[in-house]
């Protein structure tokens, strides 16, 4: 009787999307695969949490600006919202660009007072913070051996990818970018651009290290569990 119970050896099992998938060798992460292929749009509930990272992103990065002003306009000391922002990114995939330019272009810049011809180009700086660690992330991270979500950010190898990919370049080449919108806009004083990208840059590079880490490890397995977690390109 027992014997019939078994699942026959020849029984193809789905293993696309695995309830609990095995973890990957050397890594807290899981099997489960996060590509950018197009299968359909999100489910209501994914598009909640969207829209939820959006306004919440929008909200942080306007609080942000107006409470904390730093060496130049757009630019603020202590950006929190960047925190929040990159484990958005990689947990909703495609999405991440619809988070990112909406809470620069609205949030730091046009509830912050900039011009909206001005607020246009710098709601790209986004693009760069966010959006390159995502696709770093879903196209590099299995080579890697690292979640593609990034829930594996305190081991050895997570952090170190973590770092590479979503840290460094990302913050210093945004920042860069961002600062010379204000520059060239006229925002932003000259003698003030060295100040400004280092402001920038510095203090996002700490803020993702603290915030966006602890949350990528905490609730990032919470996200995907409930299956909010943007496994292709858009759903």
């Amino acid at each position: 009787m027992e014997d019939s119970l078994k699942q026959p050896d020849n029984v193809e099992v789905n293993r696309n999307y695995p309830d609990e998938p095995p973890a990957i060798e050397g890594s807290e992460s899981t099997s489960i695969r996060y590509t950018f292929r197009f299968t359909g749009w999100p489910s209501l509930s994914q598009l909640v949490a969207v829209a939820v990272a959006t306004a919440v992103y929008t909200v942080l990065s306007w609080l942000g600006v107006v409470t904390l002003p730093g060496p130049a306009f757009g630019v603020s000391t202590i950006f929190i919202a960047i925190g929040f922002g990159l484990p958005f990114a990689l947990w909703f995939g495609g999405w991440a660009f619809v988070i990112a330019y909406i809470g620069n272009f609205i949030g730091a810049g046009l509830l912050s007072g900039i011009p909206v011809l001005v607020a246009i180009p710098f709601g790209a700086a986004d693009f760069i913070q966010l959006c390159i660690p995502m696709l770093l992330y879903r196209f590099f991270a299995y080579r890697f051996g690292v979640s593609p979500v990034g829930k594996d950010v305190f081991t050895v190898r997570g952090f170190i990818f973590f770092l590479i990919c979503a840290v460094l370049p990302n913050n210093i080449i945004g920042g860069l970018y961002g600062n010379l919108v204000l520059l060239l806009t006229g925002q932003e004083p000259g003698n003030a651009f060295v100040l400004g990208w280092a402001t920038w840059s510095g203090v996002n590079i700490i803020i993702v290290l603290i915030i966006g880490s602890i949350l990528l490890s905490t609730l990032t397995p919470i996200v995907e569990r409930f299956g909010l977690t943007i496994r292709d390109a858009l759903r």
